[in-house]
């Protein structure tokens, strides 16, 4: 799968979590088994910074999309 064909696919929320250092939000895509996490961190005077995204697939977890992409290389798109 490349890059175009995984931002075709639809990702529906999960669940979020807020924290007092940080917030993350869950999707997930029950065709492909594929889910996101992104993670905002936030700032002690409350302010959001920067966020970071992890992705899983097959109970394992990448931390770019790159590594990512290469694991889902063989997945063959649907749409």
């Amino acid at each position: 799968m490349t890059r175009e064909e995984l931002n075709k696919i639809p990702f529906t929320f999960v669940s979020s979590l807020s924290m007092e250092h940080e917030h993350c939000i869950v999707y997930r895509n029950k065709e492909y088994g594929f889910s996101c996490c992104t993670h905002t961190k936030t700032k002690v005077n409350g302010d959001f910074g920067k966020s970071y995204r992890h992705y899983m697939y097959q109970n394992k977890v990448y931390k770019s999309l790159d590594k990512f992409l290469e694991a889902i290389k063989d997945v063959e798109f649907k749409g």
